[in-house]
């Protein structure tokens, strides 16, 4: 997964849920993750995870939007 190290967030909440997004993906990419892939696929909207693969291994404006969506899915997801 690609992250830049220029990150403009908006809550200290955002930065815990990429942190722990960051484990979730890394796991996601491994042979076993296949909880770990449903759930991000639950994250966007039950995207293919083919689709969620590419995008995260891509980096833009386009790609920070989308993926800050999952991270406040994840936030909501987590207080529930």
């Amino acid at each position: 997964m690609v992250m830049s190290n220029v990150w403009k967030l908006e809550t200290p909440s955002e930065e815990a849920a990429i942190n722990d997004l960051k484990v979730i993906i890394d796991r996601a990419f491994t042979f076993q993750g296949v909880k770990e892939r449903a759930y991000l696929r639950k994250l966007w909207d039950n995207e293919p995870w083919a689709n969620i693969k590419l995008k995260l291994m891509a980096e833009g404006s386009t790609w920070y939007v989308w993926f800050m969506d999952g991270v406040r899915q994840h936030i909501n997801s987590t207080n529930q």
